[in-house]
């Protein structure tokens, strides 16, 4: 359930929506990582000057949106996911899943607790609304593999939103876009 904070957010969608889940994804019980909270424990989005990245996460009325992509950091935490080429060329922490709250600003799910659900889970199904993914490139991308019959392959972007890349060089592929309904909503396959 939303905790909204203003009238103005009483009619919030959630941005993360199970399709194909039941048997198929987890939410997986995790813990925010500590750099996500600033010293007196309120929330603070991760910033293109903090190490490992290259831009700032993106943030909707001051906190970080489900459908988020995520990392697992040390133990059971999380990060948000850099968009970085994968651990193993020391470049980054690999995609572990979708976050599945609202994490700070208006929209926060957690309030003072750190903990948090990932979505994961290989062939789940989900919706996405808008904003909780980058449309740059989409619409060109699922026409051009539409006709090609070949799936759209969807990475972590730098901000931590699922996006298409011209050349993702060897970065991990975190779902395939099954359908772009509009620039407002997408269908993915989950592959983490």
């Amino acid at each position: 359930m939303l905790r909204v904070r203003t009238i103005s957010n009483q009619f919030q969608k959630r941005t993360i929506r199970p399709l194909y889940a039941h048997t198929q994804a987890t939410p997986w019980g995790a813990t925010l990582d500590a750099s996500l909270r600033n010293t007196d424990g309120s929330f603070r989005a991760p910033l293109a000057a903090d190490a490992g990245r290259t831009a700032s996460a993106f943030t909707f009325q001051n906190g970080l949106v489900a459908g988020t992509v995520m990392a697992k950091g040390a133990g059971e935490s999380m990060l948000v996911a850099t968009g970085s080429n994968p651990s193993g060329t020391g470049l980054g922490p690999y995609a572990f899943g979708l976050l599945a709250n609202f994490v700070g600003g208006n929209l926060d799910e957690l309030g003072d607790e750190n903990q948090i659900g990932v979505w994961r889970g290989p062939d789940s199904a989900f919706e996405l609304i808008f904003p909780a993914f980058d449309d740059t490139g989409l619409a060109a991308a699922y026409s051009a593999a539409t006709t090609a019959g070949i799936p759209v392959s969807l990475y972590a972007g730098q901000d931590g939103r699922l996006t298409a890349l011209g050349s993702p060089g060897n970065r991990q592929v975190v779902a395939h876009l099954v359908e772009r309904a509009s620039a407002s909503k997408i269908v993915i396959d989950l592959k983490v």
